[in-house]
């Protein structure tokens, strides 16, 4: 597991400010869920984590039961490969947040995937290494690149 740095965390939601209240947010490739955790601190509406690894879905299941908070809106921790849970039907959500290991970084895929859980007017920030390079698929928008140390962020809509 390789936890977002605080530093990359709080550059995150600095650019998401206006998006997280209010928001449908997906943590992807969840680990520990720092960064579900994060945007409901700031007042998302709902946040579904998903992690496949037992391992670190028991971590991230006991975070949010020790760290729950009924006012901050609900918490669902989901133990599934991230693909499969895109694949059968998840629900639109306003915000996908993205954070797999470096080396299973797969953007290509996941925007083929995610296409569909992603609300109109919805937003998915990537996480990735920052020496690694990208190719956006056809349908999707990269709206701004930022890059932190060994941590490159890429934020995508889809194309009308």
């Amino acid at each position: 597991m390789r936890p977002t740095k605080e530093q990359v965390r709080e550059a995150i939601f600095s650019s998401l400010a206006a998006r997280v209240p209010g928001a449908r947010v997906l943590d992807l490739f969840a680990g520990a869920g720092g960064l579900g955790l994060e945007a409901w601190s700031r007042g998302a509406e709902s946040v579904t984590a998903v992690e496949k690894n037992p391992e670190y879905w028991k971590i991230l299941e006991e975070n949010f039961r020790t760290l729950g908070n009924p006012d901050l809106g609900g918490f669902q921790a989901v133990q599934a490969d991230v693909y499969d849970f895109l694949k059968h039907g998840a629900e639109p959500f306003d915000l996908i947040i993205a954070d797999p290991p470096y080396d299973e970084a797969d953007l290509p895929k996941l925007l083929e995937t995610a296409g569909n859980a992603l609300a109109e007017g919805g937003l998915l920030v990537f996480e990735m290494r920052s020496s690694d390079t990208y190719s956006i698929s056809f349908g999707w928008a990269l709206t701004k690149e930022k890059t932190y140390g060994e941590t490159k962020v890429l934020f995508l809509e889809r194309e009308a």
